[in-house]
């Protein structure tokens, strides 16, 4: 009787300490987790946009660029509008403390026209100013022009192109006028014009 239960025994040691054989899933899944070492990657530094940057087709037939208020002078009171790339001469604007820009856009244009809203002495006041790029230089479409801000500039499109008259623009702007009714006076109007565009 004991025999045949050593001789079982001894069977299931045999058994139990002889490894598995390896299965063909075992060799894929230790194929698959092996690491290979990637090449490190190239980080490619954007170049840097300005805050205030605004990008637009300022020259006819080419991609856009943007222009950007690059310095203000208090002192000789200039704003200073550069563009990317020098892809078109820097703009400066006289008797401003500071500006932003924005550009309009009409089917009446080739491009996209440039509205600088500038910061003037009397900070009531918003002055305009409205170019087009021609060959090779920034050419006032209109004289420089203002709102005062009693008139809320910013709820107006300042300028538009004219849907009465060719080759002119309609625009806004405030005048002085004597008001007994007003505490102090005085009011400030909003009225508005057409005039020719300038043609050099």
């Amino acid at each position: 009787m004991k025999l045949p239960i050593v001789i079982m025994g001894f069977l299931f040691l045999i058994n139990c300490g002889t490894p598995a054989p390896k299965s063909e899933n075992e060799d894929i899944i230790k194929k698959d987790t092996v690491t290979q070492k990637l090449p490190p990657v190239e980080e490619i530094t954007l170049p840097k946009i300005p805050e205030n940057a605004v990008a637009a087709n300022y020259r006819s037939g080419s991609p856009p660029f943007y222009g950007y208020v690059e310095d203000v002078n208090f002192v000789k009171a200039t704003t200073t509008i550069n563009f990317q790339d020098n892809l078109a001469p820097v703009l400066v604007i006289e008797e401003s403390y500071g500006a932003q820009i924005d550009y309009l856009r009409f089917p009446e244009f080739r491009s996209d026209l440039l509205l600088v809203t500038s910061v003037i002495k009397d900070p009531n006041f918003n002055k305009y100013y409205l170019y087009e790029f021609r060959g090779d230089s920034w050419k006032e479409i209109v004289n420089g022009w203002a709102i005062h801000k009693d008139n809320q500039p910013d709820t107006l499109q300042p300028i538009s192109v004219s849907v009465r008259k060719p080759n002119h623009m309609h625009r806004y702007y405030s005048v002085f006028d004597l008001d007994k009714e007003s505490e102090l006076g005085y009011t400030w109007r909003l009225l508005e014009e057409t005039i020719p565009i300038i043609k050099e």
